[in-house]
């Protein structure tokens, strides 16, 4: 796989490699690690919202409408 990138992001992965003493590669499977290990993985499948409305019941007409007796 390849990605293309500037010459000078190119040039500062190089400096930063070669600052800690490490091959670019290997920092940039430590960005990718460190990346992965701050993300929240994401959700099989999402569920549905539950709202805690209280103690309520079910409603029935007569509490609604007044034709009903």
């Amino acid at each position: 796989m390849s990605i293309e990138i500037s010459h000078e992001t190119e040039a500062r992965l190089a400096g930063e490699a070669q600052r800690l003493g490490i091959s670019v590669e290997a920092l940039l499977n430590r960005f990718i690690n460190e990346h992965a290990a701050l993300t929240r993985p994401a959700q099989q499948r999402p569920g549905l919202p539950v709202w805690h409305l209280g103690g309520t019941g079910p409603l029935h007409r007569r509490e609604i409408y007044d034709d009903v007796r």
